[in-house]
């Protein structure tokens, strides 16, 4: 009966531990770039080109720009995105941006104690003719 109760009580706390989140990880002090320098310390994990079925749901209707820093943790996983401003004011939201695919990296060659950084990153998108 004992080893029921503990072979149950394991597979729980392994079964939980699997479904917890993954806190980020900082081996440092988080370093802020410009975009044009990412490529120094993260690379993105995949150079596949993603095709989309549609128009994905986080995607502003109409034509904007967006600017928003990403923050990345040491183990190259996207941990955050926050919203800076866009134009036109409301364009994008940071519910949008929320809804937006985690991206991930790994560390460029020059960056082998893969300091964290948070990156400011522009985008736009323009009305088709």
């Amino acid at each position: 009966m004992n080893k029921n109760i503990l072979l149950a009580l394991v597979t729980m706390v392994g079964l939980i531990g699997c479904s917890a989140t993954q806190e980020p990880t900082f081996s440092g002090e988080i370093v802020e770039l410009k975009s044009s320098q990412l490529h120094q310390y993260w690379e993105h994990d995949s150079s596949q080109m993603i095709r989309l079925s549609g128009r994905p749901d986080w995607l502003p209707k109409g034509a904007g720009k967006a600017s928003y820093f990403v923050t990345i943790d040491s183990n190259g996983v996207e941990v955050s995105k926050e919203l800076i401003n866009s134009i036109p004011e409301g364009w994008m939201t940071q519910k949008l941006l929320n809804k937006m695919p985690k991206q991930q990296y790994k560390a460029a060659k020059n960056n082998p104690n893969k300091t964290p950084v948070k990156v400011k990153i522009l985008s736009e998108v323009k009305q088709m003719n």
